[in-house]
């Protein structure tokens, strides 16, 4: 699993038109030289960098994308110091899974018209061909970014980082594998967006997988499996007086199966539909402790089956370090404030203070009694990130951003808080929202990331919408 204090991973791509080998013969040894600059500088800035050979033709392209992709690399920066036609780039690009940024790479910092001349032009004409490309990529809807600076400018690595990260939020998203348990929530259509154009062309690999398959695995689980759970939960938790053995022995067999399911899976995401799980006999676990732990550990996690949030869970904890899954469930009218809750799974590495497990009960075809994880999140900067599409299928971000308050919520369990939005008007961002198409699931990130996250709409093709 990737951890979120991974060095961010950057891959460049050195085009350079065929025909300028034959113009000037070292012109491959001077851009590999200047990028050889440029990558120093980069990784003294914290950033892991790895660059191609000079490409000139489309098979050489192919080749140097497929060799970069396999570092797991973040963002692909596209450094176009001379003039590469947009033809040798459009059919490798076109068709790559790693967020694209183009970048007129100079050697030049500063305009000295005295002495631009002919050798000065060899690596400081790349702007041109940022445009020939651009006006290509546009036309085949191919998402990309465009960054323009020089490598030595503070400003420009701060920006080629924040891109970077956008693009680790995306690759994180692509790479999730998300595995649904129990379908969506009969009904809940808002969240049921899995087929929409923009999930598509994210190429997300969803696992769906019954309640009775499983129980299955539940079967299956070791009691030194269980056992690893069990140690876990009485170092982390403050166990409530009320969750007996045989109540904490089942929460963590619920664990290891799902543990066991993600790991053939290859997945770092998950939707759980607590009624199913809760009125499966076999089951009766709406699995929330197990959701909040590997939550925790940086996996992306939505409730009522919602895969497609739990995806955006994940992005947001891998670029952002940590993030849980939320609703909005009340409204301040007077006090322009919102209560964050759900019934009893949150990220507690965001928790404010121990988090405890306390025993909960639901009825409905059946009884179900398991363990569910209360805590309330801590005060400061944070941000509200919504996930969904527009009529046509195209993807949407919506960000609000604001703070958690110090506010305690005394009378009620579950992940919880007091949240107030950076806008004044509750009213008037709420309906905005509506009108905007936003679902009522939510990944609640800490800070506030939005210059981030317009980046990731940018690299992803989607709208974004800052409330």
């Amino acid at each position: 699993m990737t951890s979120p204090a991974d060095q961010l991973r950057i891959g460049i791509l050195l085009p350079v038109a065929d025909l300028y080998h034959r113009l000037w013969s070292d012109i491959d040894e001077t851009l590999t030289r200047l990028a050889a600059q440029v990558a120093a500088g980069l990784r003294g800035a914290d950033l892991e960098v790895f660059c191609s050979p000079a490409v000139s033709v489309p098979q050489q392209v192919e080749a140097a994308c497929r060799e970069l992709a396999g570092e797991r690399i973040d963002l692909l920066l596209v450094a176009l110091g001379p003039y590469c036609p947009s033809g040798v780039l459009l059919p490798t690009l076109v068709e790559a899974r790693i967020p694209v940024l183009l970048w007129p790479m100079q050697s030049m910092p500063r305009l000295e018209p005295k002495r631009y001349d002919a050798e000065t032009i060899k690596l400081n004409h790349g702007v041109h061909a940022v445009q020939d490309l651009a006006n290509v990529l546009g036309k085949t809807a191919k998402p990309f970014g465009v960054i323009h600076g020089y490598h030595e400018q503070p400003d420009f690595v701060r920006q080629l980082k924040l891109w970077c990260q956008a693009g680790r939020v995306l690759r994180s998203m692509q790479n999730a594998n998300p595995v649904q348990v129990g379908d969506h929530f009969e009904h809940m259509l808002d969240l049921q967006i899995g087929h929409d154009e923009f999930v598509h062309r994210l190429g997300a690999r969803l696992m769906r997988v019954s309640t009775c398959e499983f129980a299955d695995l539940l079967v299956e689980v070791t009691k030194g499996q269980a056992a690893g759970c069990l140690k876990r939960y009485r170092r982390v938790f403050e166990v409530g007086s009320e969750v007996k053995g045989d109540l904490l022995a089942k929460t963590a067999k619920g664990e290891a199966a799902l543990r066991v399911l993600l790991e053939r899976a290859d997945s770092h995401a998950f939707g759980l539909n607590f009624l199913e799980l809760c009125n499966d006999e076999q089951v009766a676990d709406g699995l929330h402790v197990a959701a909040s732990i590997l939550m925790s550990e940086g996996l992306g996690y939505a409730g009522e089956g919602d895969w497609v949030t739990a995806m955006l869970v994940r992005g947001m904890q891998q670029g952002f370090g940590v993030a849980s899954f939320s609703e909005i469930f009340s409204i301040g009218y007077e006090d322009n404030r919102l209560v964050l809750k759900h019934w009893g799974e949150g990220n507690f590495a965001m928790a404010r203070a121990q988090p405890r497990l306390l025993a909960s009960q639901f009825t409905d075809r059946c009884t179900a009694e398991f363990a569910i994880v209360d805590f309330e999140f801590a005060p400061g900067p944070a941000t509200l990130v919504n996930l969904n599409s527009t009529a046509e299928g195209k993807g949407r971000l919506m960000s609000i951003s604001g703070r958690i308050e110090e506010d305690h919520l005394p009378q009620i369990d579950g992940p919880r808080a007091v949240f107030k939005p950076e806008r004044d008007n509750v009213s008037d961002l709420l309906t905005e929202y509506a009108y905007a198409g936003g679902s009522h699931h939510l990944a609640l990130v800490q800070g506030a990331p939005v210059d981030v996250l317009e980046k990731v709409c940018r690299l992803a093709g989607w709208l974004y919408q800052r409330l």
